[in-house]
């Protein structure tokens, strides 16, 4: 009975022929972004050849997000949602192309990819609350868990995909035509939301603008900050995703020496690691449904630290097996799997328990803050270890994290705090 009822669920979001529309273009866009983290993986250690520099493109990568983020979800707003996310799509397509044409030309350098970076993910801080509040938009509040559930499930099932041929793009045609591919999905998925056609979420939030006047973007982000903090499992939910990615600062940071100096291998590790990633991605969003009908959202969390501080604990062993590629990819594989099958039951938890959550007046503002928030240790924490790994191995930095994150593990346990909805909070407009 459990699993016919569940199938129905997933049916009746799918028979949405809006829902469908964004779920392919988030699926065409997840899959280009997954060739191209590679490659500009390998653009930044062949331009730098050094682990501390990964370390400071992966900080600049984030630091907009922190710093702009939550002035941009106050910004959009008052703007039409589906058209700031058509709008950022092509604007990163068109920056993507420009770099590409100087990285063909041996023109970038160290300075210019930063700059690059920069503006490539300031744009991106103004996609990010825009999409949140057009995903609310679309989906209907009794479908969230269903809709977010396989949104994660077929974007994962894309990371899958494009991990998979990234490496073999990149030996056999070239690092540009891996970033091509990447333009070429934003290209797609911006006209994928172009035919989205508008909804009365759409039109309720409208009426909502226009009841509540013009208010200034100071009141607006004044506002969305306090909606964040008067919400006590989007405020909790939000300390912990600040924890969990301290705790993936030195595995999203240094997964180019990871690869070269800890196991001895290249890009094709990397792919594998890719690899294995999306299906734990795809695993713990596929299983999310079930386990959120025996266990709370705080049970969820626990086992997500539980397995993140096992994949991490996976990664030192790694100079155990140095040059054996099968052992290698055999480490590599069950690392990844685990660490982000957590990040996806904590994080779908996450995704699930906000759009519930969060007033849809509010969820522009909301999502940046909270985004903003969730990543501000980052950029700190990518400088940090862009000193530090100047002086301590790759190895002592991974051995290091999974120390934190058991202690991560034991403190959540301890504390158990409330991640789930009590009351809406009142925020006056």
């Amino acid at each position: 009975m459990e699993n016919g009822k569940s199938r129905g669920i997933y049916s009746n979001i799918l028979k949405n022929n809006e829902y469908r529309k964004l779920l392919f273009s988030n699926l065409i866009n997840r899959f280009g972004d997954s060739v191209e983290s590679i490659a500009l993986i390998w653009i930044v250690y062949r331009i730098t050849h050094s682990a501390a520099w990964s370390a400071i493109v992966f900080a600049l990568n984030t630091l907009p997000n922190v710093l702009v983020q939550p002035f941009a979800g106050a910004f959009v707003e008052k703007l039409n949602k589906k058209m700031v996310v058509i709008t950022t799509h092509f604007l990163r397509a068109a920056l993507i192309s420009l770099f590409i044409i100087l990285y063909k030309f041996d023109c970038v350098n160290p300075l210019i990819l930063s700059v690059f970076t920069l503006l490539i993910t300031t744009i991106e801080s103004f996609n990010l609350p825009a999409d949140t509040a057009f995903t609310a938009q679309v989906i209907r509040r009794e479908d969230i868990s269903a809709g977010m559930s396989l949104n994660s499930v077929f974007t994962n099932a894309a990371s899958l995909v494009g991990n998979g041929v990234a490496g073999f793009i990149i030996a056999k045609s070239g690092i540009e035509a891996a970033m091509f591919i990447d333009v070429s999905t934003f290209i797609v998925a911006a006209m994928l939301i172009k035919l989205i056609k508008e909804n009365d979420n759409i039109a309720t939030q409208k009426a909502c603008i226009v009841k509540a006047g013009n208010p200034g973007y100071a009141k607006l982000l004044k506002d969305g900050i306090a909606y964040m903090l008067k919400t006590p499992a989007v405020r909790n939910f939000c300390v912990i995703c600040i924890v969990f990615n301290c705790m993936l600062i030195p595995i999203n940071a240094l997964q180019a020496p990871i690869a070269d100096e800890i196991f001895g291998m290249g890009s094709e590790l990397l792919s594998i690691a890719g690899i294995f990633a999306s299906i734990g991605g795809i695993a713990g969003a596929a299983l999310l449904p079930y386990l959120a009908k025996v266990l709370s959202p705080l049970r969820v969390t626990i086992l997500g630290a539980m397995m993140l501080t096992a994949g991490m604990a996976c990664l030192p062993c790694g100079r155990l097996v140095k040059g054996d590629a099968i052992l290698s990819y055999l480490v590599i594989s069950v690392s990844f799997f685990a660490m982000v099958a957590s990040s996806s039951l904590v994080g779908g938890m996450i995704n699930i328990q906000f759009m519930k959550c969060v007033d849809s007046r509010f969820m522009a503002r909301a999502s940046a803050v909270f985004s903003a928030s969730a990543t501000a240790a980052m950029p700190i924490g990518s400088l940090i270890i862009s000193m530090f790994v100047t002086y301590i191995s790759v190895t002592y930095m991974l051995i290091f994290s999974t120390i934190a994150s058991a202690v991560m593990l034991i403190t959540i346990t301890v504390i158990q705090p409330v991640l789930e909805k009590t009351e809406e909070p009142v925020i006056a407009t």
